[in-house]
């Protein structure tokens, strides 16, 4: 199995929980702490905060505004969203409930957050979808790729696809274990990023899809509970899963490019290739009515995705957009590590972890969610 840069980027996204000062009772009375910190220390800590804190600073190029949405102080690590009958559906990796952990929320027009899932009932998910009408008896329940495990012993392991209705308060229930990539044990399904169902009326309609970044696959399920590779990449990582407008390709985000693969497995020439994309994310085609841009694709990009536990992450993050000729065009910069992209009412949501539980071991609500809009 060839290597893989598992600490540059395998570690970039723990997408698990770290619960930081877990210990046990002491044998020994601790003494008290005193009733209030010393002015100098309740300072620094203060100092400290507001920095890994920050609301962040978004810059973008002509033709588009930006807000923040949802800023740091409510979500731990949103990732990806699903539209729901007229809501929008993010998960979100964050908190820790005796052996699980993360949540599904529910976000309004206004930046406005309610629990779809709360925690408690799921193992960390790293993305999710709702399991259309192909995927038979099955349908309207919430499919996730998620670590078997809390913590980043979890996010090493073979990962999991879970499933759960969300009309019930049950837990959720294991569908299947993701396979190493290899027929001789080797290449562990560790650490995910992003899954999905096919297009419905597409070649790839009634199958569920997910990207593991250690071994460099992308997995398909299907409602028999079945779990097979469907692609392995030998250089990059998947890191995004999108499908073209037609619905005859999908498109893979991996280093340096934007992939392209058949229904087969067949892997094409790249639909594009570019130094800028560093580690690009999530991507979603832009609708009619998205300005002058309508149909173009719009690509995250985390950057070095060099994630601290104390110090504020660099925000070298950005989002990009593909145009006619096939040109990486930037859109807006400022962001931190950006993951899901989402088109929701003539706007594009962006979410972005910030920090992280597992590759920067801190436990802080510093996600939040940007608007993009075009301002003509």
């Amino acid at each position: 199995m060839n290597s893989r840069p598992l600490l540059a980027l395998g570690v970039l996204l723990g997408l698990g929980v770290f619960t930081l000062g877990c210990g046990g009772a002491a044998d020994d009375p601790i003494p008290s702490a005193p009733s209030a910190a010393p002015s100098a220390a309740q300072d620094e800590l203060d100092r400290v905060l507001e920095r890994l804190m920050a609301t962040p600073n978004i810059e973008v190029e002509d033709g588009f505004t930006a807000r923040v949405l949802i800023p740091p102080g409510e979500l731990y690590d949103p990732l990806f969203m699903r539209d729901h009958e007229g809501e929008i559906w993010m998960n979100d990796d964050g908190g820790e409930e005796g052996d699980k952990g993360s949540k599904i929320v529910a976000v309004d027009a206004e930046g406005g957050i309610s629990t779809v899932i709360a925690l408690g009932r799921l193992l960390p998910v790293t993305s999710f979808d709702i399991a259309p009408s192909s995927f038979g008896s099955y349908e309207g329940q919430l499919f996730s790729l998620a670590q078997a495990e809390i913590a980043f012993p979890g996010a090493t392991m073979n990962h999991i696809i879970q499933r759960v209705d969300p009309t019930t308060t049950a837990d959720a229930e294991r569908f299947c274990t993701l396979p190493m990539a290899d027929a001789d044990g080797g290449g562990i399904s560790g650490i995910g990023f992003e899954a999905r169902f096919g297009p419905e009326g597409s070649p790839f309609s009634g199958k569920f899809f997910a990207a593991t970044i250690m071994n460099g696959s992308v997995y398909q399920v299907t409602a028999d509970g079945t779990c097979t590779s469907f692609v392995r990449f030998e250089r990059g990582s998947p890191t995004g899963i999108a499908f073209s407008e037609d619905g005859q390709r999908m498109l893979v985000a991996t280093s340096g490019a934007i992939q392209q693969v058949r229904p087969d497995g067949t892997v094409d020439e790249p639909l594009v290739r570019s130094d800028a994309l560093t580690l690009p994310t999530g991507m979603a085609y832009a609708p009619a009515g998205f300005g002058t841009y309508g149909g173009q694709l719009f690509v995250a990009d985390m950057g070095n995705a060099d994630i601290q536990m104390t110090q504020a992450t660099a925000a070298d993050g950005k989002v990009y957009r593909v145009d006619g000729s096939g040109e990486v065009q930037l859109v807006a910069s400022g962001f931190h590590n950006p993951v899901g992209l989402h088109f929701v009412d003539g706007a594009l949501w962006v979410t972005d972890i910030n920090g992280d539980f597992i590759a920067g071991r801190r436990e802080l609500p510093e996600g939040f969610v940007v608007e993009l809009r075009v301002d003509r």
